[in-house]
């Protein structure tokens, strides 16, 4: 090789990778920011969910009727909602929870209680993990999240 072809080499080969270096950088800082959107919406939806569920239990100890067919459109409209942003988790349990409800409903069932709250809890459990939180020490499903909301805890899930 002639001196012309390694300066050239010498030239071009760090514009070349520095192009490159760029270029992932710019899409790396891209994706982290979609993420970061999307997580925020996250935070959001999960976080009306929660306070619809507590607004539930809150009424349902209460002894305040509420009309389920309000319970289950309002449950559809946030399904309509975080269908694009939740992980596969969360859509998987937020489903097997609406399906229980919904065949309740169609029965006109009563709710079992603890089976209720384990579904519910397995839905926010994976709203947690997908967040990023931990569920250390929450219970097998999550059961642990509603305990302050229940005087007769300990009697609803002795069998565990």
């Amino acid at each position: 090789m002639d001196n012309s072809t390694i300066t050239f080499v010498t030239v071009i080969l760090p514009l070349i990778g520095g192009g490159f270096g760029y270029f992932i950088k710019h899409q790396l800082e891209k994706k982290k920011k979609f993420q970061s959107k999307i997580t925020d919406e996250r935070r959001e939806l999960y976080q009306q969910f929660v306070d619809f569920v507590i607004d539930i239990l809150r009424n349902t100890k209460s002894n305040s009727k509420l009309n389920e067919s309000d319970i289950l459109n309002t449950l559809f409209n946030f399904y309509k909602k975080y269908v694009l942003y939740a992980s596969p988790e969360v859509i998987n349990t937020y489903s097997d929870y609406f399906q229980y409800l919904y065949k309740l409903n169609e029965l006109n069932s009563k709710i079992d209680t603890k089976t209720h709250i384990q579904k519910l809890t397995r839905v926010i459990k994976a709203m947690r993990k997908d967040l990023g939180l931990t569920n250390k020490n929450l219970g097998n499903d999550g059961e642990m999240i509603f305990r302050a909301l229940f005087t007769d805890f300990d009697e609803i899930f002795e069998s565990q």
